[in-house]
């Protein structure tokens, strides 16, 4: 009597994968991209990060040849022509015959980047990439209740006529920030417009002259993985968390 040979059921055919399977792969393939991805974006960041301060320590670098060339006075934060202020001229356009590529003032981790076309001098880039903000803001508001910050300073000085900074003069060049990441094409002119208002518990930054719930860091772009990149007075540039307020004034000692 023959007996029949039955195939198990753990049996699989042409050695196909099971269904349960698959999906047991596929879920691990998902678990490992979510741990990698994360690690990955941040590396790739952190190479942003790296262009950026390479493009901000060669501004540095071209702020201190401009000084160099004029008799120690630091460039404008922004100066019209006269009469009539029919063209308007940033810090970028004063530093540029010392600027090799026009790229240097764009940040690689902004996007969009910060386009600024209003009264550009004719034969100058237009629109102006302004990822990078100088610091000519002319300390806290008596309004904001914080006395020690009134008209402490930042070194960049705006011309309505008025007569541009000595480098000489900017007590704690070291200390100071000169130009930082932005993400507003306005320049900062006021001291409760930065990171650091906020960082100090003095409530939120302010974007204009009143506070942003939403953007606590008013004019400070934290785009390299919850940091900033910064140029001091004395040309050197650094990576920066959380400002204080005596980085952003030209005092010694604040």
């Amino acid at each position: 009597m023959k007996t029949s040979r039955c195939p198990t059921k753990t049996t699989h055919l042409n050695g196909a994968f099971t269904l349960i399977e698959l999906l047991v792969v596929i879920a691990i393939i998902a678990i490992l991209a979510g741990l990698l991805l994360p690690a990955l974006a941040k590396a790739k960041e952190k190479g942003k990060s790296a262009r950026c301060l390479s493009n901000q320590r060669q501004i540095g670098l071209s702020v201190m040849m401009y000084s160099q060339d004029f008799d120690d006075y630091l460039p404008y934060g922004y100066a019209y022509t006269w009469p009539g202020q029919a063209d308007l001229y940033w810090w970028q356009d004063l530093v540029r015959p010392y600027i090799d590529s026009e790229e240097i003032y764009t940040c690689p981790s902004m996007n969009p980047h910060m386009e600024y076309t209003y009264r550009r001098p004719r034969g100058l880039p237009n629109p102006l990439i302004r990822d990078y903000i100088a610091n000519a803001q002319g300390g806290a508001y008596a309004a904001s209740g914080q006395p020690d910050w009134v008209g402490a300073r930042g070194p960049f000085i705006n011309n309505y006529k008025n007569p541009s900074r000595h480098l000489s003069d900017v007590a704690d060049a070291s200390g100071t920030i000169a130009i930082f990441d932005g993400f507003r094409s306005a320049e900062i002119w006021r001291l409760e417009q930065v990171d650091a208002w906020h960082n100090a518990g003095f409530g939120p930054a302010f974007v204009g002259n009143s506070p942003e719930l939403k953007i606590p860091t008013g004019h400070v772009h934290k785009r390299h993985n919850n940091g900033f990149n910064a140029i001091f007075t004395d040309g050197h540039a650094n990576l920066i968390k959380d400002s204080t307020l005596g980085m952003w004034t030209n005092r010694s000692g604040d």
